[in-house]
């Protein structure tokens, strides 16, 4: 089932298909042929990094990989968040959370391939285990997904046009809240209110 990528700009935004993997090896391998399909936009595409350092009350810095993917054509907008968690100690824990926002579920399940059967190791389907397999409304990950969806159609609709800056001052615990890595990590130590 596919979501229209512009209801996502309004008010009663529709759902966002979730998917959650835990990892239990390294190093993740991404296949970038597969990942930009032949194209990659510089202006609406994003291969960043991320490092949130801890604030006062917070326990831990964050720092994560983050991969978004819009397709034009099909109007797909596919944002990956790829966590390592730091906290790994013992043989049963994941060393790395994957977890995928998107409109199409369909999509969102292929674009796990991104990080399976890369070569010289060849990782399968098996090898990881899915937390999270559903649509979601809560508005923590709509906002999350939201903001990338108007910033891929921003630049999308003003091609090769002016840039403009905009600084944006987030209340002060709102970072507590989007916090992807304590989010992923509380689902994987048992939260079944995520569960798929």
């Amino acid at each position: 089932m596919r979501k229209s990528l512009e209801g996502y700009l309004g008010k009663e935004m529709p759902e966002v298909y979730s998917l959650v993997a835990a990892v239990p090896y390294s190093p993740v391998d991404v296949d970038l042929a597969i990942l930009s399909r032949g194209e990659w936009d510089a202006l609406s595409d994003r291969f960043r990094f991320w490092f949130l350092p801890g604030g006062p009350g917070e326990a831990k810095p964050s720092c994560y990989v983050m991969i978004r993917k819009y397709d034009k054509e099909q109007g797909v907008l596919a944002c990956v968040h790829i966590t390592a968690n730091l906290g790994h100690s013992g043989e049963d824990e994941s060393l790395f959370t994957v977890g995928l926002l998107c409109n199409d579920d369909v999509r969102a399940r292929a674009m796990l391939g991104v990080f399976l059967a890369v070569p010289p190791v060849f990782h399968r389907r098996s090898e990881v285990r899915l937390v999270e397999k559903r649509w979601r409304s809560d508005p923590e990950t709509l906002l999350r997904y939201a903001a990338n969806v108007y910033s891929a159609l921003a630049a999308a609709a003003n091609p090769g046009g002016a840039t403009y800056s905009l600084k944006f001052e987030p209340a002060e615990d709102i970072m507590k809240e989007l916090r992807l890595d304590e989010r992923w990590d509380s689902d994987i130590e048992g939260d079944k209110d995520h569960k798929a």
